[in-house]
């Protein structure tokens, strides 16, 4: 098998498991991209492929760039999160302007993942820039676990220019709780929201929170010249201050410029 049919197997193998195991098999097949946008590890396309036939295809984009750094439970977290995505675009009602709605919120719970502003335990569970935790006992957690279980199941090809993780998975464990920022309608969605018996407390305020530790990312497991690191990028502008009015300007290293207010000449900053 070639290289580029390897790498997308893996997401392929992934995204049908997921579909059993978390959407009854309701989704429709999507093209999958790779992506380096910095900050994203990805997202969801409606409709951004077509044919000549005239079919349309959804896309899920997946960012390689975080997989050194990261486990492979975090890329299946994004891989899920960017599922119902999907699943809401062709089952229920997007928000406008790609604003996460309330019944995105509940679609996350309901496979196992609880949205958060913050990506972390206490954040809104709507709005436009959201992350996610991994909800104990739900059905994210005890699918991924099957899938990691398949010994022929893995991301087998790596980007060696790699980008730091950008969150640290955790797992929600106990009741659920919000922050108070959030509104009654949040309030009211997470109250109703029926979370597997995991925790013996008897506080229904009490959330911790669970670090996964078991697996390392892949960085641990590859040889130590794996990354490639960027070179440091030549400064070519530096900033001048003139000492009297304080004015700034920017140029070469060794621009010879003066102020005609102060009858003073400029400066490295």
């Amino acid at each position: 098998m070639n290289p580029t049919s390897e790498l997308y197997k893996s997401l392929l193998l992934a995204y049908d498991h997921f579909n059993e195991a978390l959407f009854e098999n309701s989704l429709p097949q999507v093209i999958f991209t790779m992506q380096r946008k910095k900050g994203v590890m990805g997202y969801f396309a409606a409709e951004r492929w077509g044919n000549l036939d005239g079919d349309k295809c959804n896309e899920i984009a997946i960012n390689p760039s975080y997989f050194a750094n990261s486990r492979l439970i975090e890329v299946m977290q994004t891989l899920v999160h960017e599922m119902v995505h999907c699943w809401q675009h062709c089952f229920g009602t997007p928000g406008r302007d790609y604003y996460h709605n309330r019944e995105w919120a509940e679609k996350m719970m309901q496979v196992g993942l609880m949205p958060s502003s913050t990506g972390e335990v206490g954040g809104q569970i709507t709005g436009q820039v959201m992350g996610d935790y991994i909800i104990e006992g739900g059905k994210f957690i005890v699918s991924c676990k099957i899938l990691q279980s398949d010994q022929s199941f893995q991301l087998n090809w790596i980007d060696r220019m790699s980008l730091p993780r950008l969150f640290d998975p955790v797992i929600g464990s106990s009741a659920l709780v919000i922050g108070e920022q959030s509104t009654k309608e949040e309030s009211s969605v997470v109250k109703g929201f029926s979370l597997p018996n995991t925790s013996t407390s008897t506080d229904s305020n009490v959330q911790t929170v669970k670090s996964i530790s078991p697996e390392t990312p892949y960085l641990n497991q590859l040889p130590n010249d794996f990354l490639i690191h960027e070179a440091a990028k030549r400064q070519t502008r530096f900033r001048f201050i003139c000492s009297g009015c304080g004015t700034k300007v920017y140029g070469k290293e060794k621009l010879n410029i003066s102020c005609n207010d102060c009858d003073l000449k400029f400066h490295r900053d």
